[in-house]
């Protein structure tokens, strides 16, 4: 029992959490979710992040032609894309990381507009190409075109 000069305490405040500290907790776990799924990037947004790089590289390709004086080529196929100069007659690798061999990402489908499995893109040393495509990049419900014009522009939309 306690004395008169002790009272005693009818609420603990060591065994636990207020409902507004719960509710604070809660709160800040949704807004750090919100964050994570729309960092998380979507199909359309790899399609299109995918078609910019594709056009970028394409164009930087057609630099390259212009620049050294020589034919450069880039050959598209179902499962990626890789870039080629011709030194003396042979066909060789692009040095660059911007020209390594590139693979497509797994939900990405790519379609030329020729139909061929395999398309390869070519761009003189004046930077005109003597093939000019329509390419098209698809993911799910997203759909992404890249054109090589014959004057070498390079161009992406519908």
């Amino acid at each position: 029992m306690p004395t008169s000069t002790e009272r005693a305490e009818p609420f603990s405040r060591e065994g636990g959490f207020t409902l507004v500290e719960l509710m604070v907790v809660l709160a800040i776990l949704a807004l750090a979710a919100t964050a994570v799924v729309l960092t998380i990037p979507g199909e359309e947004r790899s399609v299109r992040g995918e078609a910019d790089r594709l056009a970028a590289r394409l164009a930087a390709a057609r630099d390259v032609a212009v620049i050294e004086g020589r034919s450069v080529a880039v050959d598209l196929a179902p499962s990626g894309y890789g870039f080629a100069r011709r030194v003396d007659g042979t066909w060789q690798p692009l040095p660059g990381r911007a020209f390594e061999q590139r693979s497509w990402p797994d939900a990405l489908r790519f379609n030329a507009g020729s139909g061929h499995g395999v398309t390869r893109i070519l761009f003189d040393r004046v930077g005109t190409s003597p093939t000019p495509q329509t390419l098209v990049l698809t993911g799910g419900d997203a759909r992404e075109v890249v054109r090589v014009s014959a004057t070498g522009e390079v161009s992406r939309g519908p």
